[in-house]
């Protein structure tokens, strides 16, 4: 239902888009920003064609980037990206594109940001989370090895104290710790309190995590 309502919203907006491809609603959305969020590669090309800002951000500083990322449109990021879109952009709370990749499981979006120049270890204003840590929370154990591979930092804590190893853990999300562990990244990790990962895990009662805590212990 909310793509269908976005559809009917870009499409009406098109239609006054045709005389100013940058024209705002009431959210300071331009065409080219729903158009992104909808994923509609066709007006994407036509809006960039007539001259549309890529740059152009909403109310919430959301830019045409930011949606592809957020929604995976894979080849939308790419033409904007190519077009010149800044890969660090960030929204008013500086969640970067890389950011919403990893929470929304893209792994390949993440790759083309990072390709691009992106950062892998940017942190927001209100959580301390990079896109390790987000990634980490959702479970998303695909996106935590790309942005491993491509340097994120295991160790960065978040404004609770958190790594994404703690994270992983205290959510029970054992894929991520697995994916984590891989990496190198040491099951004796702490919190900001000294809780090691091992010691999480005992207490949520995360038994499997627990084990494959232990196990990566004795290697």
């Amino acid at each position: 239902m909310r793509l269908a309502s976005l559809v009917c919203v870009l499409i009406a907006f098109s239609l006054l888009a045709c005389s100013d491809p940058d024209a705002r609603n009431e959210k300071g959305q331009t065409p080219l920003i729903l158009a992104a969020e909808a994923g509609n590669l066709d007006e994407v090309k036509s809006l960039i064609e007539r001259g549309a800002d890529i740059h152009a951000r909403d109310h919430c500083l959301y830019t045409p980037l930011l949606k592809a990322a957020q929604n995976g449109h894979y080849e939308i990021a790419k033409l904007l990206l190519e077009q010149g879109a800044d890969p660090d952009d960030t929204d008013q709370g500086l969640y970067s594109a890389v950011m919403f990749a990893a929470g929304n499981n893209h792994p390949r979006m993440i790759d083309l940001l990072v390709e691009h120049g992106a950062g892998v270890d940017l942190t927001d204003t209100t959580m301390g989370w990079t896109a390790l840590i987000w990634a980490a929370r959702e479970g998303h154990a695909q996106c935590i090895g790309v942005l491993l591979d491509e340097g994120a930092d295991p160790d960065i804590r978040d404004s609770s104290g958190n790594t994404a190893l703690t994270w992983a853990v205290r959510r029970g999300h054992i894929e991520a710790v697995a994916a984590l562990l891989a990496a190198g990244v040491p099951p004796a990790q702490t919190d900001a309190q000294g809780n090691t990962a091992l010691a999480i895990a005992a207490k949520e009662g995360q038994q499997q995590i627990l084990e494959r805590l232990i196990t990566a212990t004795g290697r």
